[in-house]
């Protein structure tokens, strides 16, 4: 039996050195043209422009206080236990952070835009989103800073 194996491996490396060397090409799954088209992404990355800074804990309680006030950014957003949460959004974040438009701290999960999310915003423009959501979150802020406020006393 041991033979055997000797000869069944000897038979595989002479295969394989015959055989057609495979060449592997990376690339990438998500492009950022393919963001352009994903409305809700777009959207994602004005809120997170005008917001500055944002942890990703928080950005679930901002999106829904938008759109329980008329500004719906395209997600469907769930409470459970007393989390606020989004399938949608934790897809379009991964989406973004993998095509280097956002990045996140690891330490603290604060997320803002790169200077590569900004020169694709500023090429990308959409003043009147941009406005909107402007608009939108300055008239929101004392009750989105609350709401912010309650879930970090919560968290600790």
């Amino acid at each position: 039996m041991g033979l055997e194996l000797l000869f069944y491996g000897d038979l595989v490396s002479q295969q394989s050195t015959k055989s057609k060397d495979l060449k592997i090409v990376a690339r990438p799954v998500i492009t950022i043209d393919q963001i352009k088209s994903n409305t809700r992404a777009v959207k994602l990355l004005h809120l997170i422009n005008v917001l500055g800074r944002v942890s990703e804990k928080n950005l679930p309680l901002i999106i829904k206080e938008l759109k329980d006030n008329g500004l719906d950014l395209g997600y469907n957003i769930v409470t459970i236990a007393g989390s606020v949460v989004s399938k949608e959004l934790r897809e379009d974040l991964t989406t973004l952070l993998y095509t280097g438009l956002i990045e996140t701290n690891q330490i603290n999960r604060v997320i803002n835009l790169t200077s590569l999310g900004k020169e694709f915003l500023s090429k990308n423009i959409d003043e009147q989103l941009s406005d909107k959501i402007r608009s939108k979150v300055e008239e929101l802020r004392p009750k989105i800073s609350m709401l912010l406020a309650e879930s970090e006393l919560r968290r600790r």
